[in-house]
């Protein structure tokens, strides 16, 4: 049976981060934005990998989100150490200055960081870092995403139905929460019940009739949704 970690849907990383032995770049599935002001990210690494004691000496690291056409980089990256091989000698790899650390070119955005805290887990080690300074490629190219095997990211998918649901607030009215995509006012059991909010959400309370087991939403331009009314 596949691991239940080979399930999860990530981007896909390339970490570079200077050492004794020149600038390493290794693939890390497992990099993430972790908060957004200030912007930190965070990568997870295993036990044995050759990047730790770099980046805790070093203090500093970059990080790559790849973009659809580095797959064959990423797998190259992730397959060997900088115990064996040089890999800024490959011309797969294109390495810039940078100002702060150096960092891979070709991905959907590179970011320079510096570290900011290490968080110890039962097995790997989280590297919290700040972002410095930021790379994004003209024209902006489609991610590589990691699901089992590396993929293409697919098309966007649109909203087409409203979804709701309620909570009872006295024996008469209910508040009824829905999202969903369309134009013109929210309609609950075919009430007009008004633009939505700030955000294009339905947020209103209502009467419902006595004995009522569900509230229909609607809104024009997407199929209706419902919700129970419970209590």
């Amino acid at each position: 049976m596949t691991p239940a970690w080979k399930l999860f849907t990530c981007t896909v990383g390339l970490v570079a981060v200077p050492g004794p032995r020149g600038v390493n770049v290794m693939a890390c599935e497992w990099s993430y934005v972790v908060n957004k002001d200030p912007l930190l990210v965070a990568v997870v690494l295993g036990p044995r990998t050759a990047s730790r004691p770099l980046i805790e000496d070093a203090g500093a690291f970059a990080i790559t989100f790849c973009a659809e056409d580095q797959a064959e980089l990423a797998d190259f990256a992730g397959s060997c150490s900088v115990t064996e091989v040089d890999k800024a000698t490959s011309d797969a790899l294109t390495l810039r200055p940078g100002r702060h650390t150096p960092w891979v070119a070709g991905g959907v955005l590179a970011v320079e960081c510096r570290l900011r805290q290490i968080v110890p887990l039962p097995v790997h080690t989280m590297y919290v870092a700040e972002v410095l300074a930021e790379h994004r490629s003209t024209p902006a190219p489609r991610p590589l995403v990691k699901h089992g095997g590396m993929h293409r990211l697919g098309e966007p998918v649109g909203r087409t139905a409203v979804v709701a649901a309620t909570r009872r607030l006295d024996s008469g009215r209910v508040r009824v929460v829905a999202t969903g995509p369309g134009e013109g006012p929210w309609r609950v059991d075919g009430a007009d019940a008004g633009p939505g909010d700030a955000r294009g959400r339905l947020v209103a309370d209502v009467p419902v009739a006595e004995g009522a087991r569900q509230v229909r939403v609607e809104r024009d331009g997407a199929r209706p949704g419902t919700a129970a009314v419970t209590g």
